[in-house]
């Protein structure tokens, strides 16, 4: 029994880490190009340096979680207000699937390696 559990908390997490791979890809495809257009338009620079894909993990951050301390003063990666009002409702549901995605996967990978280690050596 107990190994059943491991294996589908391992199946789980392999399922969850896809999932957050392919919300990564629609989001980089579907929200991004047309939110960076919109602000381009509008006159508002962005940052051009990007590295491992990381404006979608801002870009996701801001449009879901929409606390004040997330602002333009102190978030320098992307410009927070214009993007939030761009933002319309598909792309908060891509940034849930996005982060959701994520969450289980972690909590996935928590449970392997508190009460599973043995599935995880070689």
């Amino acid at each position: 029994m107990m190994y059943v559990l491991g294996v589908s908390s391992f199946v789980g997490c392999a399922l969850s880490m896809f999932s957050a791979m392919i919300a990564w890809l629609c989001f980089a495809r579907i929200s991004m190009p047309r939110i960076e257009k919109s602000l381009k338009e509008q006159g508002i620079e962005r940052v051009d340096w990007d590295g491992p894909g990381f404006r979608v993990l801002s870009y996701t951050i801001i449009i879901l979680f929409k606390t004040k301390r997330l602002n333009d003063e102190n978030y320098q990666f992307v410009p927070v207000t214009a993007s939030r009002q761009l933002a319309t409702q598909t792309d908060w549901w891509l940034s849930l699937w996005l982060w959701g995605s994520f969450g289980v996967a972690m909590v996935c990978m928590i449970i392997l390696s508190v009460f599973f280690p043995e599935l995880l050596q070689d």
